[in-house]
């Protein structure tokens, strides 16, 4: 955890409370130690402002105590939140703490503090990331406390707002010098800007909007004209509190989504006024006048290699430089630069930002046992061809002088933020399924135990001993573990138990796949050890499973270990016995004595049902499941799709009857009889 500020920093603190709360006076306060509520036995003190200690890009926190010393759970929020003057989320955290450190959090507009309990707390916000507006530092936080009467309940007290200084400085956001202005009275400004692309909804617009007024506001975009298409369904609308700034953006649907830019929108909008921000109904206000506004070309830039389509966004496209190789020794179809970086610099490598390579399987093979420095493997096309992302691990920005660097650090910054999602773009472009490998200790040398001819390696347990790890093809089951993120486990020791064994003979070094829960692997080297942790997203499959997956294929083809096929029968597609609608198919998965169930069951002809669970068979040869996914997906008349209920407790079993049909019993299903399925 991050040391907390401990200086007492200089704060303003006005805090009323409605409905019998207590008033605190109009005083400077300490951020460290101050009451800033107390109400019904509830008491929230500040301690400390600090930045988030589990955030990959920190934003600041204001630290708090909260007790409750009443006889009654307690559900206490957060709401009309702003931040330097923006209209934005507050939210309550609630981190989880294991020996001292934080590991993410809860966080949420509201909580439950159960009675006689206290904690430590934090109060942090959601960051606006809409251009030209940066609360990053926190100079001002404010928002209402509120109590409901439970967890589900609108709150029934607001407190008066609750304002924060913390000392620090930023500039004032003139909204008018953020776009174009077009709309300006007695109420509000509103100032349309920049116009953007989201590979999802499609062609997007910022805008801002200021309150004038000591009311809510809220105005809401009803529809719309984009170059002539008619829209009418926005996805716009914003809300401001009383003499603050919000910031939005609107992103359209139907044939204007499918744009990939304009020059002129015309909107009609809606402005609603309320004393509180509960009470606003947008879409029952005002109809003002239309606004319209035009916009410069759009214009992208398009790039074609090796069968892949690189669009550059018209923001962007200005500035870069996009080379298209031809025949690339390496496989690179694009090279993408910074332009006033690769004409200042004067040297190959000026300004490069990334570059995108097409490798084979074999290829990747290769890659994967070595050191991959600079370099991310991020999706895989229908024949098998791997792409991978190349970027600089050093700073290529390069400018004349000193001032044009200082001056323009701002579009290298933007430039660097977009070349790092820009993959997920190209996938999107180009219909390719994500993929991702990390390139650990751990992970080289599975490499090079699967995949290198020339580096002998055997697997083992204590059930058959050692065989050749080479007898078979270990690609499924060293791509399941490698999928995981193995992290280096300081000071920890290795759990006791069973553990696969991978040993490197010629090379006095092994790894160590613990059963244990928790996914630990040992590295042994002569007399060093280190100990790695694996996060996988696959929590029905551990990686010492796929491990013993591998190991047991390989005991098999040596001859040491009978072959299994108790569960053959399973596998396959099979439809429901009486009508045929319900389908499984059921497929082996990398962990011995587990198979995966893939259920859908129409409920009519615009409902599915969708099942998924990962079954491990028991002593009676049944195969259980808990925690199955089921999702419940309703359809239109033009067949696409949306969720309306998921759940994720599922539980139950398969097993075959007597005359080999597949019988399925659901333990959340409501009576009945078992379904049975046969061979489709």
């Amino acid at each position: 955890m991050k040391k907390l500020i401990s200086v007492c920093l200089a704060a303003v603190l006005l805090l009323g409370v409605l409905c019998g709360g207590t008033a605190f006076a109009e005083e400077p306060v300490s951020l460290d130690g101050s009451v800033i509520f107390e109400k019904d036995g509830v008491k929230v003190t500040t301690a400390g402002l600090d930045q988030d200690p589990t955030d990959l890009s920190p934003s600041p926190i204001i630290w708090v105590d909260i007790e409750n010393n009443g006889s009654e759970d307690a559900y206490l929020g957060v709401a009309n939140g702003a931040v330097n003057g923006f209209d934005t989320n507050v939210v309550l955290i609630d981190f989880y703490v294991e020996d001292g450190e934080y590991y993410g959090g809860n966080y949420d507009t509201s909580m439950t503090i159960p009675a006689g309990e206290s904690g430590r707390y934090a109060l942090g916000y959601y960051k606006l990331g809409f251009p030209g507006v940066d609360i990053s530092t926190l100079a001002e936080l404010r928002f209402c406390f509120t109590m409901a009467e439970d967890e589900y309940a609108w709150p029934n007290y607001t407190s008066a707002p609750v304002t924060i200084t913390t000392g620090e400085t930023v500039e004032t956001v003139d909204i008018s010098a953020l776009g174009t202005v077009v709309l300006d009275n007695d109420k509000l400004i509103v100032v349309i800007g920049d116009q953007d692309y989201d590979d999802w909804f499609g062609p997007e617009v910022y805008y801002y909007v200021a309150n004038k007024t000591d009311r809510f506001l809220g105005f809401t975009a009803d529809t719309a004209e984009v170059d002539g298409v008619f829209c009418d369904y926005l996805y716009a609308g914003i809300t401001v509190g009383p003499g603050l700034k919000a910031a939005g953006s609107i992103s359209f649907d139907g044939d204007a989504r499918e744009l990939k830019g304009f020059e002129h929108l015309t909107l009609n909008c809606i402005l609603a006024e309320a004393d509180t921000k509960d009470d606003l109904f947008p879409y029952d206000g005002e109809t003002l006048d239309p606004i319209s506004v035009s916009f410069p070309p759009q214009i992208w830039g398009e790039y074609e290699n090796g069968g892949i389509h690189m669009g550059i966004q018209p923001k962007y496209n200005d500035l870069l430089t996009v080379e298209t190789p031809v025949n690339d020794e390496n496989g690179v179809l694009f090279t993408v630069s910074e332009t006033a970086s690769l004409e200042a610099g004067g040297y190959e490598g000026a300004g490069w930002l990334f570059s995108i390579a097409k490798v084979s399987e074999d290829r990747l093979h290769e890659m994967l046992g070595s050191d991959m420095s600079g370099a991310d493997v991020f999706a895989r096309d229908d024949n098998n061809n791997y792409y991978v992302k190349y970027h600089a691990t050093d700073v290529r920005y390069e400018r004349a002088t000193a001032e044009e660097m200082q001056k323009d650090a701002a579009q290298w910054t933007m430039l660097g933020e977009w070349a790092n999602g820009y993959q997920d773009h190209l996938i999107e472009e180009n219909g390719l399924e994500s993929i991702s490998f990390s390139n650990t200790e751990v992970d080289i040398l599975l490499a090079r135990a699967a995949w290198q001819e020339d580096v002998k390696a055997t697997i083992s347990t204590t059930e058959f001993g050692p065989v050749d790890a080479k007898t078979v093809d270990a690609t499924p089951y060293v791509n399941f573990v490698m999928k995981g993120f193995f992290c280096e486990v300081e000071d920890g020791d290795a759990p006791d138990g069973e553990y696969v064994v991978l040993d490197f003979p010629d090379d006095d070094l092994r790894l160590d796949f613990f059963f244990a829960p928790g996914s630990y692997v040992r590295v042994v080297s002569g007399e060093n050890e280190r100990l790695y942790e694996s996060v996988l997203w696959d929590g029905d499959i551990s990686i010492s499973e796929a491990m013993k997956g591998w190991y047991y294929q390989a005991a098999e083809a040596a001859g040491v270990k009978e072959k299994d096929d108790s569960l053959d029968a399973f596998s396959g597609r099979w439809a429901e016995k009486i009508a045929g609608r319900g389908v499984i198919t059921v497929e082996n998965t990398v962990a011995p004595g587990k198979l995966k169930f893939e259920v859908e069951w129409p409920e009519s002809a615009a409902v599915l049902d969708s099942w998924s669970m990962v079954a491990a068979v028991d002593e009676e040869g049944r195969l259980c499941y808990e925690n199955g996914n089921r999702i419940v997906t309703e359809f239109d008349e033009n067949g696409d799709g949306w969720t309306i209920d998921e759940s994720w407790d599922e539980s139950g079993y398969f097993y075959l009857s007597g005359e080999g049909e597949l019988c399925w019993h659901d333990n959340n299903a409501e009576g009945g009889e078992d379904s049975v399925f046969i061979h489709a």
